[in-house]
């Protein structure tokens, strides 16, 4: 293989396909190398953990076709620092040695077999749908959902989030058992029912490839893996197999009290109040709510610290407590300049969602208060 590649295209390939070698190596399987095809006038490369895989495809003059496997992080710590504004050759003649060169200057590199090389899907990929929208949809869907999954093992299921597709209307759910975030999206097409849970780490991965624009990323969605393909970037994951909650059960149909409040006031007294309760690791804010006003009181063995905001209310006073840490989370997460509250009881689930005109897709939070 013989390869003549812009520095700065390189160094962004390279950049996105390694955030898919695993910081550890999996012992028997030879997982820290980058796959390079160059064929035609492109080159491709490709590196995955075998639980996601990144692809990214880049123009390149191509002198000789051909594969080669080697150390993707130590090439990308060697390209970075190449003038960006200069050209890379990169060729094999050895069996076991890659050599980069930009102007007087040659690294070498051990080179991996490429046989080593285990692709995600090993040609067997097979996807029952797909859909595009716009980048930015796709980035905002993920961002206002992703963040309430679960971190730790205990459920594996809710580490991913739910693509529930019925019809024409796409809801991605995520929840961890104290909280959960829904956002609904209309799709072109109508497309049948379709669930799939993935894997939140890729999600997050995905968003951060997305541009935020008005170009396309068309999603694929089959009964083992999902694929996102955005221009010459492809994102391959494996779906968790799994049965999720039925999420439509835990939204109460009515409400004994909603409040609106201004988003920015509410989140500027929250994250007061964590700055004591930090210290002891509580995240325990008490809401009170009665005649027009949103009464907030945190305390610790710092301090204590009480705000008062006016809000709009409709129905019953009310007072419980949260964990401040949970809410602030989904008002960061909030556009607009207000959000409707809902409460029914001091101990069961409240709802947020924001109060924005511009946005017709559907974004909702909810809640567990905290027995005290």
């Amino acid at each position: 293989m013989k390869i003549v590649c812009d520095a700065l295209d390189l160094t962004e390939a390279l950049s996105k396909v390694i955030k898919a070698i695993p910081a550890k190596v999996t012992i028997g399987v030879n997982n820290e190398g980058v796959k390079i095809t160059a064929a035609g006038d492109y080159v491709t490369l490709t590196a995955n953990d075998m639980e996601m895989e990144i692809t990214k495809t880049i123009k390149a003059s191509v002198m000789q076709d051909g594969e080669v496997l080697v150390p993707g992080k130590y090439l990308y710590e060697i390209v970075k620092r190449v003038e960006s504004n200069s050209q890379v050759d990169i060729y094999s003649i050895e069996e076991d040695i890659i050599h980069i060169k930009h102007l007087d200057n040659e690294a070498t590199l051990s080179k991996f077999r490429v046989e080593e090389y285990m692709p995600l899907d090993n040609g067997e990929a097979s996807y029952d749908i797909s859909f595009a929208l716009p980048q930015k949809d796709l980035k905002t869907l993920i961002d206002k959902t992703s963040f309430a999954a679960a971190t730790d093992d205990s459920r594996p299921v809710f580490k991913g989030c739910l693509f529930d597709i019925k019809g024409n209307k796409m809801s991605l759910v995520a929840l961890d058992g104290y909280r959960m975030s829904l956002s609904e999206y209309e799709l072109p097409a109508s497309l049948g029912d379709v669930k799939a849970i993935v894997p939140v780490k890729s999600l997050n991965e995905i968003s951060r490839l997305l541009d935020g624009d008005d170009d396309k990323a068309t999603v694929y969605i089959g009964n083992k893996r999902v694929a996102v393909d955005i221009g010459h970037t492809k994102v391959t994951a494996n779906l968790i197999s799994g049965n999720f909650l039925d999420y439509s059960k835990t939204i109460p149909s009515s409400f004994e009290t909603t409040v609106t409040v201004n988003n920015r006031q509410l989140l500027d007294s929250l994250e007061r109040a964590t700055v004591l309760t930090k210290y002891d690791k509580s995240n325990i804010v008490k809401i009170e709510v009665k005649e027009g006003k949103m009464t907030i009181n945190a305390s610790s063995s710092i301090g204590e610290i009480r705000d008062v905001i006016k809000i709009f209310t409709k129905g019953k006073d009310i007072s419980l407590a949260l964990n401040s840490r949970f809410i602030i989370d989904v008002l960061k997460n909030c556009d607009g300049e207000f959000i409707n509250i809902s409460f029914n009881s001091p101990t069961t689930p409240f709802i947020l969602e924001p109060v924005s005109e511009e946005d017709v897709n559907k974004y909702l939070y909810l809640l567990l208060p905290i027995r005290v």
